[in-house]
């Protein structure tokens, strides 16, 4: 499959190239290289890519393209709350404008990063797909607001995907400090204590970058069925964060790995966005 790949030179992106590419597909992106030159190691393989701010993408970006995993945004609470309207221009109306250019183009696949920051402060229970939205965040705002856009895109030529992903951690070739458990490594790293700045009691579901990546993979490789306008959670819940037993990432294309569920109540939250 043709797979272009906003934000490929991020985080995620310098990772998700490689996992996509080793499973076969046909990899090319699209990114603003704000962050080219941030590298940890060596340079993750090159791809056919397009230096381009999302909200300059064109049609012609999509050309002979089969699938989209749209991951490029502002993505950081603390930046969402320093400037909301940004925030709302890029990861909001950027990002469908995106989505519908690569329907008109004819793309057929849209797999999109949304967050577990849809649900905000939702208890001390775990959660299902069709949990009521609760978004305390601009940056969680926009993640429903782009899920309840993509669904009105649907149809039998367009198939969305809603990724809830967890918080991410691991290396990349592009890493951020700033991920919790990135920072808390660092932290250690560093100064020798680990940086704890809150009473401890806070939890949050993580997923390894690789893992994340993965899951995406899966995605893409699902029937079409499986998949169509379907909400799955990517992340885990159970044991120590690590590469072993426990994960309930959707990391690998096993009969229980994309498990289907209802969109429910949750796609229904009122939410507005700061324009059209």
């Amino acid at each position: 499959m043709r797979v272009l790949v906003t934000g490929h030179n991020g985080y995620v992106g310098s990772v998700m190239r490689r996992i996509l590419s080793d499973r076969g597909h046909e990899v090319r992106g699209l990114d603003s290289d704000l962050f080219r030159d941030c590298l940890m190691g060596p340079a993750p393989g090159a791809v056919p890519e397009v230096h381009r701010d999302l909200r300059d993408a064109t049609e012609d970006d999509f050309e002979g393209v089969d699938a989209v995993v749209h991951l490029a945004a502002l993505c950081n609470d603390p930046l969402g709350n320093m400037d909301p309207e940004l925030t709302f221009e890029i990861n909001h109306r950027a990002s469908l404008r995106l989505a519908r250019l690569a329907k008109a183009a004819g793309v057929s696949r849209f797999v999109f990063a949304s967050s577990c920051s849809l649900y905000g402060q939702a208890g001390n229970s775990l959660l299902q797909e069709d949990a009521p939205f609760n978004p305390i965040t601009p940056y969680g705002e926009t993640k429903v607001l782009m899920e309840r856009d993509l669904a009105v895109l649907a149809d039998d030529d367009f198939s969305p995907t809603y990724m809830r992903c967890s918080t991410a951690y691991g290396f990349s070739p592009r890493l951020r400090a700033d991920v919790v458990l990135n920072n808390l490594v660092a932290a250690a790293v560093t100064s020798g204590r680990v940086l704890i700045k809150s009473d401890g009691t806070p939890w949050r579901p993580v997923v390894h970058v690789e893992d994340f990546s993965r899951a995406f993979a899966a995605a893409l490789d699902a029937p079409r069925e499986r998949v169509h306008d379907e909400a799955f959670h990517v992340g885990r819940t159970t044991g120590t964060p690590g590469r072993g037993p426990g994960s309930s990432t959707c990391a690998t294309s096993s009969s229980n790995s994309m498990r289907r569920t209802s969109r429910g109540p949750g796609i229904s939250a009122s939410v507005t966005s700061n324009g059209s």
